[in-house]
This record gives C-alpha cells, sequence and structure tokens, in this order.
C-alpha cells in the first residue's frame, strides 16, 4: 500500500513536470511564432540591425552611429511603404530598392570615410549576391520560416 501511494505521487509530480515543460513550450514557441508569420521587421528594426553591422564591420565612431541610424532608419521606411505599394509586382520594386540603395550610398558619402565607404560598399554587394535572409542585419531576413 504504501509502495502504491509513492508510486502515485511521482506520477503526479512527473504530469505536473511535463505540464510545466509543456506550458513554458508553447509561451516560447508563442514568441517566436509573432512574426515567424511571414511578417516582416519593423523599418525600425531594420534599421537597427543594419546600424548594428556596419557598426561592427566599419568600427562607426558614434556620431557616425546617430547619422548612419537616421539614414538607415529613413531609407527602411520607404523600403515598407515601397513593399506595401508593390502588390507582388518584385521587378519594379527591384528598381525602385536600388534606386533607395542610391540614396544611402550619396548620404553615407557624407558620414563615412573613404575607407568606410568603399568596404561598405564592398559588404553590401557580397550580401546583396548572398540573398536576403543570408547577411547579417539583411533587410529581407525573416525569422521563423
Amino acid at each position: 500500500m504504501f509502495y502504491l501511494k509513492k508510486i502515485m505521487v511521482n506520477m503526479k509530480k512527473n504530469l505536473l513536470l511535463i505540464v510545466c515543460l509543456f506550458v513554458v513550450s508553447m509561451a516560447v514557441s508563442a514568441q517566436q511564432g509573432q512574426r515567424g508569420q511571414g511578417q516582416r521587421a519593423t523599418p525600425e528594426e531594420m534599421a537597427n540591425r543594419t546600424t548594428e553591422w556596419m557598426k561592427t564591420e566599419l568600427k562607426l565612431t558614434a556620431q557616425q552611429v546617430t547619422s548612419v541610424t537616421a539614414t538607415n532608419l529613413e531609407i527602411a521606411k520607404e523600403q515598407a511603404k515601397l513593399r506595401e505599394n508593390a502588390n507582388g509586382d518584385f521587378s519594379s520594386m527591384r528598381e525602385a530598392s536600388q534606386k533607395l540603395e542610391e540614396k544611402r550610398v550619396a548620404a553615407f558619402e557624407k558620414i563615412l570615410t573613404k575607407e568606410q565607404l568603399e568596404s561598405y560598399k564592398k559588404l553590401a554587394a557580397e550580401r546583396q549576391q548572398r540573398g536576403p535572409g543570408q547577411g547579417q542585419g539583411g533587410g529581407g531576413q525573416r525569422r521563423g520560416n
């Protein structure tokens, strides 16, 4: 009889542990799923990710970080508008995105040193060749897919 009670207590503990683990895993899954359902990063998130990538790769100064963040945010907002208005027409969006990148480089010419600008162009071209989601902080990066 005592042995049976001990088994029942252990079963209850194990069941409680399993339920707790299930609840925790569902909570984590729900948090990851908030963005994982095909939603893109916000312009602010995209700008911050790109700025962090640049800060690391180009060794930006604090003043440059401020200016680069503002530029990246402006471009990210314009890219978001392009995506909304594209209605699946990615060829027109590609052309407009190229113009936005030219606008970004023109702004960076006033912010970055000559060496930093050359490094940016080289690294950006490499990221572009790898495609969305492959580069650090790429604007087309999706989570959960």
